[in-house]
Formats: structure tokens, sequence, C-alpha cells
């Protein structure tokens, strides 16, 4: 008996497309299923993460919103987030903001965030966003202890600074301009006796030690500015343009506002030091024969801009660690300001400091 034949349409291939199909989730299903898989991340990361829609308010916070500012994400939700950005950061935080509406990505910046009771913690953002959701994407460390450390380290520099000068001031000068008095009366007696030799040996030493004072006090007084606290920014401004004019026979064109409110003395002190050290690297390094320095004021921010005439920056300086432009940066951060330093089309480079003008004259504490 014949063996029966197998039968071909059990071992047929499907001839349909739906035959093939393994069962699949649909795209919804995915999505949700993703966002779940992320969940962890989201929950357990210790940075602040949100998301922001284009109209400023939050949608999604993760928990350390609340562990680390005091806000639970229901108080939040739907919150403009400019509720929580310290008044002196407004400017800036919505400038950035706007670069992310037009697809632009953020990195590094810095902002205050107040926390629920009252302080203020310093966050560094990266930021990007989705303009087919207008949503924007957040994630910020917490630097409050770093700027802390920062501030702390920078202030025992300058008040270090100041004895420093003070000693040269005080000490070393008024030493050299007694020996220097003793050289100029041993310069006379010795030409009473007609030893004219040795007379003009004297005279030529009381030269040098008069020189050396002049050179003693001019560190003495880049290391401490004297009278800041009482003349002012401006007052300052004015000195260091004069002693520039001298020393280095750099001319300094000066357009100060009048109606520049008084600072806190230490954002006068930060925005002092900012401008030395631009006017130093002009001469120094720019070889500059002119440089004009601009205090102004437009709506609620200053402006400090120094410019210069000089060769530009150097090449193997240009980085922020060279001519003291990483501290030039940090001095700006820390009075809630940002530093631009620009190369000129013709010749020198601008470096320009935009602050917040603090209406009650205090400098924010980190």
């Amino acid at each position: 008996m014949d063996r029966e034949k197998p039968n071909k349409a059990k071992c047929t291939e499907p001839t349909s497309l739906s035959q093939t199909e393994v069962p699949t989730k649909s795209l919804s299903a995915r999505a949700h299923q993703e966002r779940g898989d992320l969940r962890p991340f989201f929950s357990m990361s210790p940075d602040f993460i949100c998301t922001v829609g284009f109209d400023g308010h939050f949608k999604r916070l993760n928990p350390v919103w609340a562990s680390r500012l005091g806000w639970g994400a229901d108080k939040l939700k739907n919150k403009h987030f400019l509720d929580l950005v310290h008044p002196d950061d407004h400017a800036a935080t919505q400038n950035e903001f706007s670069k992310l509406i037009n697809d632009q990505e953020t990195t590094f910046f810095e902002n205050r965030y107040r926390h629920q009771n009252g302080n203020y913690h310093w966050l560094r953002w990266s930021m990007w966003s989705t303009p087919d959701r207008q949503w924007a994407y957040a994630i910020a460390q917490d630097i409050t202890r770093n700027k802390r450390q920062e501030q702390e380290i920078l202030e025992i520099a300058d008040r270090e600074k100041e004895r420093l000068g003070l000693e040269l001031h005080d000490g070393l000068c008024q030493s050299l301009a007694g020996i220097a008095a003793l050289s100029s009366t041993l310069s006379k007696r010795l030409a009473t006796h007609s030893d004219t030799t040795a007379a003009s040996s004297a005279i030529e030493i009381t030269h040098l030690l008069n020189e050396t004072i002049r050179q003693a006090r001019d560190i003495a007084h880049d290391l401490s500015p004297i009278g800041i606290n009482t003349v002012g920014l401006q007052g300052s401004i004015e000195t260091l343009a004069l002693n520039t004019q001298q020393w280095h026979n750099t001319p300094c064109i000066l357009t100060l506002e009048s109606t520049f409110p008084r600072q806190h003395h230490k954002v006068e002190k930060h925005l002092f030091r900012i401008t030395q050290e631009a006017v130093s690297n002009a001469v120094k390094h720019g070889q500059a024969a002119q440089i004009e320095i601009s205090l102004s004021v437009k709506g609620s921010e200053g402006i400090l801009s120094i410019r210069d005439n000089g060769v530009g920056m150097p090449e193997n300086l240009a980085d922020k660690d060279g001519m003291g432009l990483h501290t030039m940066h940090y001095r700006a951060r820390l009075i809630g300001g940002r530093l631009d330093i620009q190369q000129l089309s013709q010749c020198g480079i601008a470096v320009i400091c935009i602050f917040p003008l603090s209406k009650t004259h205090i400098i924010h504490e980190i």
C-alpha cells in the first residue's frame, strides 16, 4: 500500500504578509514602555532633570527638585521657571531660553534657583530642545558648594594681595624713603668737602632709590587699590587711568556715566579687578597705544567695557587659562554677570562685562 503523500498545504510558505507578522505593540505602547524603562534613571539621578514647555512652564521634574530645593513636583507643575530664578539672573536666563526656542543647545550655563526657604542654589545647566514638541529638556548640577569654595579662595587671595600691598607701601617704601633721605644728605656733605666724585655717586644712589620707591608704590597700588570703598568704582577707574598714563605712557579715554549707581563694595571690587587685569593685558601683551574704558547702564544691567588698539590677543594666551582670563570670567560670574572677550576686526580686543545692577546694593552671598 502506497505511503500517504504529505499534505502540501502544511508545508507551503505563507502567502500573505499578515501571516508572517509577529504580534507587536502599538507605537504608543512602545513609547509608554520606553518611558517606563527610563523612570529609574529619571528618579535616581543625583542631578536636576526637568522638561519645560516653550511657554516657560515646567512639565515634568524629577525628585531632586524636592530633596534639594524643597519644591514638590506638584507645586512646580505648570509654574513658570523664572519664578524660581534669582532676579539678577533673569535677563541672562531668558536669553539662554530664547536660544533653546531657536533650536540652539546650551551647555555650562549657570544661574541661581530659589530654595523653598528663600536661599539660593547655584545650578549649572545643559539644555536642548525639540521644536516639533515645543519642549526643552534640561539637566543641572548643584554647584553651590564649589561656588562657595571658589569664592573663599578668591577672597583669601584678594586679602593677601591687599596685605602685601599695605606692607610694601607702609613698610618697604618707608624704609627706602628713609635711606634715600640719608643718601641725599650724604651727597650734600660730600659736596661741601669738594669730594665731587663721591657726591655724584651719592646723588646717583638717591636717584636709584627714588626710582625703586616709585616702582614699589606702583606694585603696592596694584595689589591694594586704596580708596575704592570711599571713592567708589568710578573714582578707582579714574585713578587707574591716570596711573596707566603716567607709568606706561598709555592714555586711557574714559566714558563713565555720572548716573551709574553705587554697588556693594564686593561688586565694585570685582569690577575694578576685571578692569585692572584688562588694562594690564592691553599694555603688557597687546602693546596698546590707547585704551578706552566705559561704564554705562542699560535697563537693569550695567556694562563695563575695556577696548584697546593693540596687536590683539597672542595665540598662545588665547585660552581662558592665559592672561588671568579665567579669573576675570570667574569674577564676572560671582556678581551674576558674564564676560565676553572679542577680537576686534581692525586691531586690539574688547573685554565686555555685563552684570545685573543690584537695587539693594548688596551682593548676594552664595
